[in-house]
């Protein structure tokens, strides 16, 4: 559950309110030891809406967020891989061409 003003996506660095986060581990009987991002003033005023996050919530969001640049980077190579096959057949076909001449 993300009670931010505004939704973080992946591991937050910085609370709406502009302060940094700590990482605290909650101390409930629902989430025993379960790590979460908290803003620093947050933290101290409770009652506020200032940056929570779960730790391993954030963590499967960066990792979701690198799998998704990673399939955009292997697009990307393909692609360039097609473009220089390409270039290179018609180079070749240039040449071909140019000695029959």
């Amino acid at each position: 559950m993300n009670t931010s003003r505004r939704h973080s996506y992946g591991v937050p660095s910085m609370c709406w309110c502009g302060k940094g986060v700590v990482i605290f581990y909650s101390r409930t009987d629902d989430n025993p030891y379960r790590r979460f991002y908290r803003c620093e003033i947050g933290a101290q005023r409770k009652k506020e809406n200032h940056l929570f996050k779960w730790v391993d919530e954030a963590l499967l969001d960066e990792i979701r967020r690198v799998e998704a640049e990673q399939g955009r980077i292997v697009e990307e190579i393909e692609d360039l891989k097609s473009s220089i096959t390409q270039t290179i057949e018609e180079e070749v076909r240039k040449q071909k061409n140019s000695l029959e001449l």
